[in-house]
């Protein structure tokens, strides 16, 4: 049955108690990066990163009588079974994972299936799947009812590709809770969970007030503690991210929710550690990092992006300045949160000399963790619009960024593994890590670690596998034995696993970066790996030494 006007639809929604639809939820395989910590899962005990929030809330959002299958190919490949069972096969994903997103709709078409496409990538850019039957483009809303209106009345694939957009958004406060019990939760290095949506600055960069808008949506504080009620009663056990793209966007909300949170804490013996992103200007609010401490946050991830103040000019991200840098990096350690860095290499106002400042940074910050990419231009940010004005956008897969650089190709590459390799040296990594023992770790409010049976047995899992992997097999086992042996006789080991577990990915990725079989940036379109549809059916536990 075609679906094309406002009277099909009010027939459509007279089927709404018909049978429901057997939908298959599939989220696409990360390429290997530095910010996804592949390399610490043997450790941890984990198979993948965060459980994506997005096709979970869809999940959740769908009508109650369809029937859901979620698969995230992180953890194991989409089947064909699970091709044949479903009638229409939804994804969602990152310009990272545009290969992936491909390959997924390539083996759903050859099962016939109907397949659908939202998020990120499809919204800044429908023109990158010409091979999907449906584009939702935006965010929740008024195209999704009519999605979900279109495969009530047929499931079976439309003649031509039909763009649904988004108008009118669901508001935050109605969003439902993700369908966490769809996913395996145990199974994650930590769980995520989104406040807010939206950013009001505009760094030249980004494309988050393009495709989310300037002006913050919220979520209640009431939502934000059911949603995490769920994770704990579904496995995660550790850790929680705060995926908003700035956590202090409204500096208001921040503070009514915080109560909130210690409250919830406090209910709950202090379960989990708490991180988020938010710009560096948060050091200058103390009424929101005495209760961000009291609520757990003990990794903040701030864009510093480099400590040159022309080069934050340049990209539109003078608010880094409201504070100095490494003021602000010792107000957010007094509180006891390890700030974790963005970091940029291939500005337009880079010289020669970049790369050594920006490790003279690192020294003197004394943060353990950077991300430290090329430039990479995204669609719909202003970067984009003024690098395609000036002719210098590379569409060369090849590269490690599509950004033409002022200076040649080649040195700002070599450049970039000249750093990492300086930066991730594990004797300078784990001097960096000590700095934060003495000056982050002992500020934290102290968290109950209840004697449990599954604690003790968990903990001594991954003891085991820290002492084989990082202790004994490892290269840099000498670093490793030189930080952990004063731990160890303090009786520190929530502080050594944690700083190991890192260590351990920051240490291998640097290594095979360095070598030149990982990318340079997060964004890049270069391609490393074979088609994901090759990945095993499964993935194998990890399993104690």
């Amino acid at each position: 049955m075609d679906v094309d006007t406002p009277k099909d639809l009010a027939r459509v929604a007279a089927l709404q108690s018909a049978t429901g639809r057997k939908i298959l939820l599939v989220f696409p395989r990360y390429t290997p990066s530095f910010g996804t910590f592949e390399y610490a899962y043997p450790i941890r005990g984990s198979q993948a990163f965060m459980p994506p929030q997005g096709l979970l809330v869809i999940a959740a959002a769908l009508p109650a009588h369809w029937e859901k299958r979620f698969i995230d190919e992180n953890l194991r490949a989409a089947t064909a079974e699970d091709f044949a069972w479903a009638e229409a096969v939804f994804v969602s994903g990152m310009h990272i994972q545009r290969q992936q997103i491909h390959d997924i709709c390539a083996r759903a078409h050859a099962a016939g299936r109907t397949t659908a496409l939202g998020g990120p990538s499809v919204s800044a850019c429908p023109h990158y799947y010409p091979d999907f039957d449906y584009l939702h483009v935006g965010e929740m809303g008024d195209a999704t009812d009519e999605l979900v209106a279109r495969l009530q009345a047929d499931p079976s694939r439309p003649k031509a590709q039909v763009v649904l957009t988004t108008r009118t958004r669901t508001d935050l406060a109605a969003f439902p809770l993700p369908a966490y019990e769809l996913a395996e939760l145990p199974k994650y290095f930590m769980g995520s969970i989104q406040f807010s949506s939206g950013c009001p600055y505009e760094c030249e960069f980004c494309d988050i007030p393009a495709l989310y808008g300037r002006n913050p949506r919220l979520k209640t504080p009431q939502q934000v503690c059911a949603e995490l009620d769920k994770m704990r009663a579904l496995g995660i056990s550790d850790a929680v991210y705060f995926v908003d793209d700035n956590f202090i966007a409204n500096r208001k909300a921040v503070r009514d929710l915080l109560p909130a949170l210690i409250d919830w804490q406090k209910r709950n013996d202090y379960p989990y550690r708490m991180a988020c992103e938010a710009t560096l200007n948060i050091a200058k609010r103390p009424e929101i990092l005495g209760p961000m401490r009291e609520a757990g946050f003990e990794t903040v991830f701030c864009g510093i992006e480099t400590p040159d103040p022309t080069a934050l000019k340049e990209m539109h991200k003078a608010h880094n300045m409201m504070v100095p840098i490494l003021e602000g990096i010792e107000t957010l350690n007094s509180y006891g949160m390890e700030v974790v860095s963005g970091i940029i290499l291939g500005l337009d106002t880079d010289t020669p000399d970049t790369p050594e400042a920006i490790l003279k940074f690192i020294e003197v910050s004394q943060i353990p963790l950077l991300t430290i990419n090329l430039l990479q231009a995204l669609p719909k940010t202003p970067l984009w619009t003024r690098l395609e004005r000036e002719g210098r956008l590379a569409e060369d897969d090849s590269l490690e960024s599509n950004v033409v650089f002022r200076r040649p190709y080649r040195e700002v590459v070599d450049g970039w593994r000249r750093l990492m390799a300086a930066a991730y040296e594990p004797e300078a990594l784990f001097a960096r890590f000590e700095h934060q023992v003495e000056a982050t770790f002992r500020n934290r409010r102290p968290r109950p670690q209840p004697a449990t049976w599954a604690n003790i047995k968990k903990g001594l899992a991954i003891i085991s596998r820290m002492i084989w992997i990082c202790g004994i097999k490892s290269h840099y086992r000498r670093s490793f034995w030189k930080f952990a042996w004063p731990r160890i006789k303090a009786g520190e080991i929530e502080w050594l696993i944690a700083s190991a577990v890192v260590a351990h990915h920051l240490i291998s990725f640097t290594n095979d970066a360095c070598k030149g079989r990982q990318n340079a940036s997060f964004y890049s379109a270069k391609l490393r790996e074979d088609p994901p549809s090759q990945i095993p059916a499964a993935a194998p536990e990890p399993q104690a030494a």
